[in-house]
């Protein structure tokens, strides 16, 4: 077939996997040329931004034995990875009191061996324990958080919720660490997102502290640079961000072609395929990914609004993709294809913002152009089953491929342009001639003899060494 390699002869798989497996790997090929341009066009680093957080470490009764030991080491990890001139730490321990035993200018050392010396005892004072930590904060740092681990249920339920709410008036972020058996509930309402409330077990302390360190320090999924919102930078990061968002596109676009052309035996990508491929993405990824930053950076301290404008955009993407898409999959109907391509988006958007969670940034970034890509990928190749008539395009015994039958007529000859190809090298013309599917009515024009002929279900003709089989699920 003029040197075409037909690799579908050795994948048998349905063409919704086969669609999802070529747009991961297009996405991700996006993205690793978009970090690349993330990391060229990062804005000159500003000074650090100082960043108060204050420990408070449930000392009941009931943290008596393991619990308090996994927790000193947690609390001390924790510490030893954050403790600089630009990150302050504070503990304060609550059991039979709330107790301030170590400030913001107690060293690495002093302040291991106040941890180590805890005690557990006594009830659960929690609302005593923000409020002591609210006039520990100093008017001089940026931004001030608290890290609350705990394992019960807090003495007053109602004065901890109001010592939360003075908290949050103070401009005092507020995440927890919880085991099991602690009020999450409760919890959820003092920190006001349960995305900041991280629930776990004997065992996993550690794990738990490092996700909430990460939502301490890093809230920014995109960009961790502290840089303030104003109209240029907005501006400068939503085009930068729609660029990266652009390669993304570009590699979805490019493998969902290529993957469409090889199921069809075609090249592999012409000129013109390529040269709208690039034009669409470039408004596809400005759009996508320019409103999801604007959405974030109109709210960057709504963590929930956040994960709506990402979910958001990345739906938009999906749709986008999925209408530029139907343009080079014969009689794929736009809108059920763009329903497809905002569901892909969506699961995408959770996938990645899950992983973002528990990776790094970049990482995460790749986790979630993988997912990006085969979520629209396989919800594109999905669609295509929605259909009434179609043709089994048997290339050789166990080597088909299926051709959705609509309005758009379905050429059959030698051009590039031919959905059923057919080798120039045996004396095919260009254009053989086309079937439609228009009224329920299937029909082959002959080009040669410029006469019609109408099919029904079952009909099988063989042309060179192809073989087309019409199938039809109703008739008139």
């Amino acid at each position: 077939m003029n040197g075409r390699i037909n690799i579908f002869n050795m994948i048998s798989l349905p063409k919704p996997l086969l669609f999802g497996g070529f747009a991961a790997v297009g996405c991700l090929l996006g993205a690793i040329v978009g970090e690349a341009l993330l990391n060229v066009t990062q804005a000159p680093a500003l000074p650090p931004v100082s960043h108060d957080v204050i420990l408070l470490i449930d000392c009941s009764g009931s943290m008596e034995g393991k619990k308090l030991q996994e927790v000193k080491l947690a609390a001390i990890e924790f510490i030893k990875r954050r403790q600089n001139n630009f990150n302050k730490l504070g503990v304060i321990s609550f059991g039979n009191v709330a107790t301030e035993i170590a400030d913001f200018n107690t060293d690495l050392i002093s302040m291991e061996e106040k941890i180590n010396n805890l005690k557990s005892g006594g009830g659960t004072p929690m609302a005593h324990a923000l409020q002591l930590a609210i006039s520990k904060f100093s008017s001089i740092s940026e931004q001030h958080s608290i890290l609350i681990f705990t394992d019960g249920k807090p003495n007053e339920e109602e004065a901890s919720k109001v010592a939360a709410e003075l908290v949050r008036k103070a401009n005092i972020n507020i995440v927890a660490v919880a085991t099991d058996d602690a009020d999450i509930l409760l919890l959820n309402k003092i920190t006001v997102d349960p995305l900041l409330v991280f629930s776990t077990s004997l065992g996993n302390f550690d794990s738990a502290f490092k996700l909430a360190e990460k939502a301490i320090y890093e809230r920014n999924i995109i960009s961790s640079s502290p840089v303030a919102v104003t109209e240029t930078s907005l501006i400068y990061t939503s085009l930068r961000i729609g660029s990266w968002t652009i390669l993304l596109a570009l590699g979805i676009a490019l493998a969902l072609i290529i993957s469409q052309n090889l199921y069809l035996r075609r090249r592999y990508l012409t000129v013109s395929e390529g040269l709208i491929a690039v034009v669409s993405c470039i408004i596809i990824g400005l759009i996508a990914g320019g409103l999801g930053q604007l959405l974030y950076g109109l709210v960057p301290e709504n963590p929930n609004l956040d994960i709506f404008s990402r979910i958001i955009a990345w739906s938009i993407l999906g749709v986008l993709l999925g209408r530029g898409v139907a343009f080079f999959i014969p009689n794929l109907k736009a809108i059920p294809v763009m329903i497809s391509g905002g569901i892909g988006g969506a699961i995408a958007a959770s996938g990645f913002l899950s992983a973002a969670y528990i990776f790094a940034d970049i990482p995460a970034r790749l986790l979630g152009a993988i997912i990006l890509g085969f979520a629209i990928g396989v919800m594109v190749g999905i669609t295509e089953y929605v259909k009434k008539a179609w043709l089994t395009v048997h290339w050789g015994p166990k080597d088909s491929s299926i051709i959705n039958l609509g309005d758009e007529p379905i050429l059959v000859g030698s051009s590039n342009k031919a959905h059923i190809y057919l080798p120039k090298s045996q004396g095919f013309p260009d254009e053989m001639g086309t079937i439609t599917f228009v009224g329920g009515e299937i029909s082959f024009y002959n080009n040669a003899t410029g006469k019609k002929q109408v099919l029904r279900d079952g009909n099988k003709w063989d042309i060179g060494t192809v073989t087309i089989e019409v199938r039809a699920l109703e008739e008139n």
